[in-house]
């Protein structure tokens, strides 16, 4: 590699008005001192004020090159968008690389990574970026080497390579420490560190590394970077369980990127984040309308008076607002994804949009985002969405056999997909370091395998097993209450067991045989009529006994959804 030269051996000339020369060294210092500094207004003043000069660069000159990387630096603080990038990218691929000087190559493969990590392409960046951290006498500039781990450690975050992550940051941190006036960049790595930090179970120093981070930054307009600590510090709570405040962290993310950029892609995750917060909120908030209405209605209505329905339709009227608001939010973040090509961000909003439809019983509406979502992650490879979009899938699959809102005939179907869709949850979470997500997978295969339709215990429980082993100390949220709840479902199959055990050595308190025989058709018959295709005449003459009786036991069970199948009327059971 060489520096770049004309057909007589002449240096380029510079292009007009460009930032070259003893003007344009001063001006790239400025910047980068604005940049150490996260001095981003001023920066970004100074930027769009030399557009012209800067777009008319010679990017093939080390100079030019230096200016470039400098932009994918100013695009990470949120200049503009990776776009920008785009343009000199394309110009510099018909020029051979080995007509550059070292330097210059250097950067601008640096600036492919950034690119390729920007637009979602984690193995592009990280394969650039390694085959360039192995080209030690080249990274002679610690800056320039603190980036690329940098870099380097946010691809393997991305991806959920999380022991990698912590490898890079760890080694990027311990050179930026030695670095004069360092203290901005110190505080990004540590963001990145805490979120990884956080994953390995750790939200006490998670918490810790952010507030430090912050102490550094808040005298900065950074506002990225803030909203950065905002929005993790609400993932963390929200792990914790504690919503309300998850909620506000999320607002002050959402209310820090808008400062910046009304359509920043990081705006975009906060408010799928918020919206998803709030369908949890709306969630715990459904529970208690459902508990208070039965409680009212055990005590009487006229003893709770009109205080108590009072209260019944201001928590309707809460839990109302918070699925509202979150749709809304949610409908914002698919927007500015879409604005920009933000393939996972939107995928995460589609699978958000799909849980707020299926808590609400819209299964074919939840089924389409969940779809979408699918389809994003495979164009855009990311398997940590494809495997939340399998267990979304299969989560709506297991509803449609628990709530029978299809024909017989169906069922069998639905419960296979279910199943299927599940494993494949589970087979790609474990092949990853993001332990909530395979943690979900389990639990939504527990749920499909005790199911019923399928009634397999054994792996039920070794789903319980398997997810419990994966829960950290401090986790209290919605997948812990996921996972209680498969627990509780498996106790009550148990306590069946032990009634079945109990009859076969004559222990059989205090019932007579009548009542023994009525206890025992009420577990027995209804599985016999969904391993019957929920077809009443069928069981009848399998098992010799009345239509009548059969469909008495059936609508009694909970087991086969006896208010759904009231729903659907006498028609639906007696086909076949």
């Amino acid at each position: 590699m060489k520096g770049v030269q004309t057909g007589r051996g002449r240096q380029k000339p510079a292009a007009a008005g460009q930032p070259d020369g003893e003007t344009g060294r001063a001006w790239s210092v400025t910047l980068m001192d604005c940049l150490r500094r996260r001095s981003i207004h001023e920066g970004v003043r100074l930027l769009d004020h030399s557009e012209t000069a800067w777009k008319a660069m010679d990017w093939n000159s080390l100079h030019g090159a230096e200016v470039l990387l400098m932009l994918a630096q100013w695009v990470d603080v949120g200049y503009r968008e990776p776009q920008l990038l785009r343009e000199p990218l394309d110009r510099l691929k018909a020029v051979p690389r080995e007509e550059m000087s070292v330097g210059a190559y250097v950067r601008v493969r640096m600036t492919e990574a950034f690119y390729a990590l920007s637009s979602n392409d984690a193995d592009k960046a990280i394969r650039i970026l390694s085959g360039l951290l192995q080209m030690e006498d080249v990274f002679q500039d610690p800056e320039l080497r603190v980036l690329a781990m940098l870099w380097k450690g946010r691809a393997h975050r991305k991806k959920a390579d999380y022991d990698k992550a912590r490898d890079d940051l760890g080694a990027a941190l311990e050179i930026a420490h030695s670095l004069h006036g360092s203290e901005a960049l110190v505080a990004i790595i540590k963001i990145q560190q805490a979120w990884v930090v956080f994953q390995h179970g750790d939200g006490v120093t998670a918490l810790r590394m952010l507030g430090e981070a912050e102490n550094s930054l808040k005298k900065t307009d950074h506002w990225i970077a803030l909203g950065n600590i905002e929005s993790a510090r609400g993932r963390i709570v929200r792990r914790q369980g504690d919503y309300a405040r998850a909620v506000q962290y999320f607002e002050r993310a959402v209310t820090l990127y808008e400062i910046n950029n009304p359509n920043h892609t990081n705006l975009a995750r906060a408010m799928t984040n918020l919206s998803f917060v709030k369908r949890l909120l709306a969630a715990q908030l459904k529970k208690h309308i459902d508990v208070t209405a039965a409680s009212r209605e055990k005590a009487g209505r006229r003893e709770t008076g009109r205080a108590g329905e009072s209260r019944l339709k201001e928590f309707h009227r809460q839990y109302q607002e918070l699925y509202r608001s979150a749709i809304v939010e949610l409908d914002r973040a698919k927007q500015i994804c879409m604005l920009h090509g933000e393939h996972s961000g939107l995928g995460s909003a589609l699978l958000n949009a799909g849980y707020l439809h299926l808590d609400v019983g819209d299964l074919g509406m939840a089924a389409r985002e969940a779809g979408q979502a699918l389809e994003i992650s495979e164009t855009s490879r990311d398997g940590v969405l494809r495997a939340r979009a399998c267990t979304l899938m299969g989560m709506i699959e297991n509803a449609r056999v628990e709530e029978l809102l299809d024909s017989a005939q169906e069922i069998p179907n639905h419960a296979r997909l279910a199943k299927q869709h599940c494993m494949e949850a589970v087979a790609l979470a474990q092949s990853m370091e993001n332990k909530r997500v395979l943690l979900n997978a389990y639990v939504a295969l527990g749920e499909t395998a005790s199911n019923n339709f399928f009634h397999d215990y054994e792996l039920a429980q070794r789903c319980v097993d398997a997810a419990s082993a994966l829960l950290e100390p401090q986790d209290a949220d919605y997948a812990v209450e996921g996972l209680n709840a498969l627990k509780a479902s498996l106790l009550k199959v148990v306590g069946i067991e032990d009634t079945l055990r109990a009859w076969s050595q004559g222990i059989i308190t205090g019932k007579s045989f009548q009542e023994v025989t009525e206890q025992f058709a009420q577990l027995v018959i209804p599985r016999v009529w969904m391993r019957e295709e929920c077809k009443i005449s069928r069981v009848a003459r399998k098992l010799a006994m009345s239509p009548q009786k059969v469909r008495r036991l059936v609508r009694r069970s909970s087991v086969a959804g006896g208010a759904a199948l009231k729903s659907r009327g006498r028609s639906a059971e007696e086909r076949g």
